[in-house]
């Protein structure tokens, strides 16, 4: 570890300017000029060894559950993308960077929008992971969204004319979110929210969007803890417990049940009044080590059962909030490490910017050494398989994520310096579909390198400069 490394507290220092509206603009505008769009649009390949990556950062991970993980990233070449979001900021790290910083999702592919409650029980529409989340350059957010579009487009076996025509059409309606957001006052675009009714109004024309939106709206509100206790918990003894299905439900030492006893009772002390008072009516009854997602398959994760004073029930998922694949890249694994006491809040607070209601039980707490945040499980959330959208509905899925995603990135005054730079950037639309285009291919030969790796025959770089 390096002598000068101090552990920094995650803040948003960067996003907080004196200068006016007019002034970022300006100043886009001049980023545009020092950092053309077409530069910005040109893919480099970047020497480095994407398995080697890979199994650093499964170093910290929990070695029973990564051949399952390895299985779900090999589905195919999209799947691979969604585990390994450090390989691919690595990339950006190392390629050309606009310099305009906004509160990014840090891994905003097309599976990470989906559906989520307001406090209020309607159904939202936005992006719903925040695991890399973290103050970044805006096309990171883009670029990645557009990467996952092209991956998909192929898995579902689109024309590749028309896949590339979604693309540009991807970055226009980024470019049409930063424009409305823009034009709006302040306080208008930090309350503003999609629900699934304005979706239902987008997709008025679209059969097959129209169907899955009405069995969503049905579905989703029964996604509750009542229905995850059904599926999920067993009486044992007069008592409520979770099931076991090892390897990715398994019972815990009585050692972390302690540590993670105490860390809700953290939590709890940083929870807004009226959460806690909820809070003091229920006791915790049963926790289990439960494993889920694909890129946080392997992690620490573990579900939480709190019964009330009514008999009725809660189920909250405490998660392990590991250092940011931005982090890894920048610092040691030793030092990432240190740095990650402070992934939690980095993550709530995030969301908290990028959402515009949130999961009023979203806080954040340390157990055992490790950061964690601590969120309700699969409250009326749900999301659009994008693997059996038509080429029409899946184009409308994109376009809507990318401009949802624009009008994320407006919640960090900084924003304004993107409209500036994009009034600057003609062909913004070609540039960024083609920048997408070439890196699926990288993605495509990571994934086979990959997948030689587990299958024996995989001979690294850096073992070949060893010999």
């Amino acid at each position: 570890m390096s002598k000068d490394f101090l552990r920094k507290r995650f803040n948003i220092d960067k996003l907080r300017l004196k200068a006016s509206k007019d002034e970022l603009i300006e100043a886009g505008k001049k980023q545009a000029k020092k950092v053309p769009v077409n530069e910005l649009g040109a893919f480099k390949p970047v020497e480095r060894d994407a398995v080697e990556m890979i199994k650093t950062q499964e170093d910290t991970m929990i070695p029973e559950l990564l051949p399952v993980r390895h299985q779900r990233m090999i589905a195919n070449a999209f799947s691979f993308l969604r585990g390994t979001a450090g390989v691919m900021e690595y990339d950006l790290l190392h390629s050309t960077q606009s310099k305009i910083w906004v509160m990014i999702c840090g891994d905003a592919h097309l599976n990470n929008f989906g559906f989520f409650a307001s406090p209020e029980r309607q159904l939202l529409f936005g992006l719903n992971d925040f695991d890399e989340t973290r103050v970044g350059n805006w096309e990171s957010d883009l670029k990645r969204l557009m990467v996952s579009a092209q991956l998909i487009g192929e898995i579902n076996g689109y024309n590749p004319d028309n896949l590339y025509k979604i693309l540009k059409n991807t970055a226009k309606a980024y470019e049409d979110g930063i424009n409305d957001a823009a034009s709006q006052k302040l306080l208008d675009r930090f309350y503003a929210s999609y629900s699934i009714n304005d979706f239902f109004n987008t997709a008025s024309d679209d059969k097959q969007l129209v169907k899955i939106l009405k069995k969503i709206a049905d579905k989703a509100p029964k996604n509750n803890s009542d229905k995850v206790v059904k599926k999920f918990t067993t009486e044992e003894n007069g008592k409520l417990i979770f099931k076991e299905n090892p390897p990715r439900a398994r019972r815990i030492s009585d050692q972390t049940y302690q540590e993670l006893v105490s860390a809700m009772e953290e939590y709890q002390k940083k929870l807004s009044p009226d959460v806690k008072v909820l809070l003091s009516s229920f006791k915790l009854t049963d926790i289990i080590r439960y494993s889920v997602g694909v890129g946080s398959f392997g992690t620490r994760c573990y579900l939480v059962l709190l019964t009330g004073r009514d008999g009725s029930h809660l189920v909250l998922q405490i998660k392990e909030a590991m250092p940011s694949k931005y982090d890894l890249s920048n610092l040691s694994v030793a030092e990432a490490k240190q740095q990650g006491y402070e992934e939690g809040r980095r993550v709530i607070t995030g969301q908290s910017i990028l959402q515009t209601f949130y999961d009023p039980f979203l806080g954040y707490t340390e157990a055992g050494g490790r950061s964690y945040y601590v969120r309700q499980f699969r409250d009326m959330k749900d999301s659009i398989d994008t693997t059996k959208l038509d080429e029409e509905s899946f184009e409308a899925y994109a376009t809507l994520c990318a401009f949802i995603l624009a009008r994320a990135h407006c919640q960090s005054p900084t924003a304004a310096m993107i409209y500036g730079y994009l009034q600057e950037s003609r062909q913004f639309d070609k540039c960024m579909a083609d920048w997408a285009v070439a890196y699926s291919k990288q993605v495509e030969q990571d994934y086979e390198a990959f997948t030689k790796y587990l299958r024996g025959e995989y001979d690294s770089r850096l073992r070949r400069k060893r010999k």
